[in-house]
């Protein structure tokens, strides 16, 4: 019996040690996951030059500072991986991890920025995105197109070019066709004003105004600049429609199966990039206006109380339509 009691025993310790290896080696692939490199990729259509691209460079340094490492983000901008279009499905599927984009292809909220005379200046804007308001935009952004919203930027404002035409009122639209981005509410905002706004992808916006397919366009300063739109519009009429946004999207798998942490070092150091890139932007404006008055583009002071006048019933009725009247009316108290 003795003998049998100690087999027993023997085989007790023998099944403890085994459970402690293998909770040591359950304890060490836990270790072994929770510290495995993470790489990401984001893609953009600006140029290489611009803020954005600098701000999403010093993003992907910030991630990997703050992660020790385990963050690694590679970025393409450019057009390298695509149109807005394009980049925006490749998030979708999973193939890309983030983008930076302006009007998000199929979102009317993202789109709705774009409408113009939407926010009375720069600073109205950021009252909104970087408040309570701009998380209630965030959640309504992720529910139309199903990724993931880390955050928004400011986008400088937007001037309108022509070639030979000056626009002082909004008499002077009659008949002209502006490119204007994939987005309806932007595009009846300005048929409203009294152009024929056509929408074009941006990656094919210089062959289109080079050939005509269009009289004219509205972007700001710098993207004018450094997409060489003066070499084929000579005309830069001061507008100042729209003081808009680009967002942070990211593909919603990938953000989570992140830990809670994780994504929030994402969002967090996504505030500090986008006003490192609204200073940046800043400080770099009135060198990218002078620029253009090096390269041959006459400047046209516009009367913005006619626009928007003309605009304003417009701008409400669309607004209060794509974001709620709740969200609507917060944004107009933010900017008195």
């Amino acid at each position: 019996m003795k003998i049998i009691q100690n087999v027993i025993v023997l085989f007790m310790l023998l099944g403890l040690i085994a459970g402690c290896g293998n909770k040591a080696n359950t304890s060490s692939e836990t270790n072994s996951e929770k510290n495995k490199s993470i790489k990401f990729r984001s893609a953009d259509v600006v140029d290489i030059n611009s803020p954005y691209t600098k701000g999403m460079q010093k993003y992907a340094d910030e991630l990997k500072t703050a992660t020790d490492g385990k963050f690694s983000l590679e970025h393409f901008p450019a057009g390298q991986l695509g149109s807005d279009a394009e980049i925006f499905e490749s998030v979708k599927q999973g193939s890309i991890d983030f983008a930076l984009q302006g009007a998000i292809p199929g979102s009317k909220v993202a789109g709705a920025f774009y409408i113009p005379y939407l926010f009375e200046d720069a600073d109205h804007l950021k009252k909104v995105i970087f408040g309570s308001t701009g998380e209630k935009i965030k959640k309504l952004i992720e529910k139309e197109t199903g990724v993931k919203v880390i955050g928004f930027v400011p986008f400088a404002a937007r001037m309108l070019t022509t070639k030979g035409v000056e626009v002082k009122t909004p008499d002077d639209l009659k008949g002209l066709k502006i490119r204007v981005p994939e987005t309806p509410a932007v595009v009846e905002g300005w048929k409203q004003l009294g152009a024929s706004p056509t929408p074009i992808s941006f990656t094919e916006l210089f062959t289109s105004l080079q050939t005509g397919v269009v009289d004219g366009q509205e972007n700001p300063y710098e993207i004018i600049l450094n997409n060489s739109f003066y070499e084929v519009q000579d005309t830069l009429n001061e507008t100042y429609h729209n003081f808009p946004v680009r967002t942070l999207i990211m593909n919603k798998e990938k953000y989570n199966s992140l830990s809670q942490d994780e994504k929030k070092i994402l969002e967090d150091k996504w505030i500090e990039i986008a006003k490192y890139i609204d200073q940046l932007y800043s400080e770099k404006e009135s060198d990218y206006k002078q620029q253009l008055k090096e390269k041959g583009m006459k400047f046209v002071k516009t009367d913005i109380s006619s626009f928007k006048d003309k605009s304003r019933e417009t701008t409400k009725k669309l607004a209060t339509e794509i974001f709620g009247e709740e969200i609507y009316k917060e944004i107009e108290s933010l900017g008195k």
